[in-house]
């Protein structure tokens, strides 16, 4: 407590000297160049005198508990001298980092952005990203409108590429004919991403755009004009795809990939700068088309970057078309693949329906039996609970049990001998050894519910009941 008052007291002489050093008496009109001489010297180190407090006040504002720090912030927020502004909102920066500068705090920083001096709004701008106020998109919105410093507009700009948010594309638009050009239209670019589709503001937009790009060299404009515009307007972009400038065949090929435009760019699939947006445009239209279009690229592209736009088209899809790929999967011979596929989109299936999920597990259940991967099928689909109501799969799911030697969720599934003879008999021929430890189960666990034609079947006619607790799991009854 005493080490506090003391650097509270440091703190309130250093306020003091500064106060004193902003005190300057209006110079005469008529002076002598002596006089003159002795003022400039005196201002000099007056600025001298004023740099070295405000150091000294950074010095020991962190060395205050912070619940002092709490109590002083607001006057410091608030102080006459811009520079002890900067610094109140540099503290805030600290303690929320920390997860300890609170609402008002942080509310009296975001104020900040109509602060009279610019070194101060930029201070308080850079700080957005860090700041978590719901009405701060709304906020930042207003400041923008009315800012002319451009770096705090900048700050102000970058703030929304992170930060999507409809309202803030007009202000963000009107920079482009700046020296922001650039900060503005990457940021738009991430804007209209996920701004709501209207013809009528697209078109609107795309003039901005359009009389822009009159006074602008900026390539990114090409993206905008991409994104916003036509078909039409796309089609007359497409032969920028082979300009000799990087610059321009990116932007261009940035903006048909945003929008799901990939055609034009699969004549350039082998170029390395076109490539990447070739992949992004097919998982942005994510239709059965595109499916197609990127299962005939998969020679030519990196594996794991395939695998990830296949699973992106295919999550993507309605349930019919998702069928329909995987239809086309089958005839190609992909096993492997379709196996890899469907299990991903039947694990990542939570947003379909039922019925849209009972069918793509009957196409995934089979083919992992076949792979010996029926633990993990049964797994999956044991996850369905009480829900699972369809006959169809219910065998399945029984059959899946008995192939991953889970009696007791066979059993759950067919509490009846019928059942389980059928699926004794069928694996006779093919794993006599599995069947010999089915046949032990359906004794054990059906013994008194088997009729002389089902004993007969399983030749118990002759041969002596054998009980669980006679013989253990792994012993073949003869």
């Amino acid at each position: 407590m005493q080490e506090n008052y003391v650097i509270t007291r440091c703190l309130l002489v250093v306020s003091f000297a500064l106060i004193c050093c902003g005190c300057e008496t209006a110079p005469k009109q008529n002076i002598s160049k002596t006089e003159q001489t002795r003022q400039t010297v005196e201002k000099v180190d007056t600025e001298k005198m004023r740099s070295r407090l405000i150091d000294a006040y950074k010095e020991l504002w962190p060395l205050i508990s912070i619940d002092q720090q709490h109590k002083k912030l607001p006057a410091l927020l608030a102080d006459s001298l811009p520079e002890l502004r900067s610094i109140g909102i540099e503290r805030v920066s600290v303690l929320n980092r920390d997860n300890e500068a609170t609402e008002v705090e942080l509310r009296m920083v975001v104020s900040m952005l109509d602060d009279a001096i610019p070194s101060v709004r930029i201070s308080a701008a850079k700080l957005l990203p860090e700041i978590n106020l719901p009405d701060l998109p709304q906020r930042v919105v207003s400041s923008l409108k009315n800012e002319y410093n451009e770096d705090v507009a900048s700050f102000e700009i970058l703030f929304f590429k992170d930060n999507p948010y409809s309202d803030a594309i007009e202000p963000v638009l009107a920079r482009l004919d700046s020296p922001l050009v650039q900060v503005s239209t990457n940021t738009l670019i991430s804007l209209l991403k996920d701004a709501p589709y209207s013809e009528e503001n697209f078109a609107i937009w795309n003039q901005k755009v359009k009389s822009a790009k009159k006074n602008q060299n900026e390539p990114t404009l090409l993206t905008l004009e991409a994104i916003l515009g036509t078909d039409q307007d796309r089609d007359a972009l497409i032969k920028l795809l082979k300009s000799d400038s990087i610059a321009i065949r990116t932007a261009v090929a940035n903006g048909f990939a945003t929008v799901g435009f990939w055609k034009p760019l699969v004549m350039y699939k082998n170029d390395p700068i076109i490539a990447p947006f070739l992949i992004r445009g097919l998982q942005t239209k994510a239709d059965l088309e595109a499916f197609k279009a990127l299962l005939s690229l998969r020679p030519t592209i990196d594996v794991s970057v395939w695998d990830i736009a296949v699973l992106n088209i295919l999550k993507a899809l309605d349930t019919r078309s998702f069928l329909l790929a995987d239809d086309i999967l089958s005839a190609a011979g992909k096993t492997d693949l379709r196996v890899n596929i469907l299990m991903k989109v039947w694990k990542q299936s939570e947003n379909r329906s039922l019925s849209a999920r009972i069918a793509i597990a009957k196409r995934t259940v089979p083919l992992l039996n076949e792979k010996g991967r029926s633990d993990e099928a049964l797994r999956q689909l044991e996850a369905y609970g009480d829900g699972m109501v369809d006959e169809e799969l219910l065998s399945l799911q029984f059959k899946t049990a008995i192939l991953a030697s889970s009696w007791d969720s066979a059993a759950n599934v067919r509490q009846k001998p019928r059942p389980w003879i059928n699926e004794w008999e069928i694996m006779k021929a093919n794993d006599p050894a599995s069947a010999a430890v089915i046949r032990q189960q359906i004794i054990q666990r059906f013994e008194l519910l088997l009729t002389e034609s089902q004993r007969e079947t399983l030749g118990l006619e002759q041969t002596s009941v054998v009980t669980e607790e006679s013989t253990s799991e792994q012993e073949v009854i003869p």
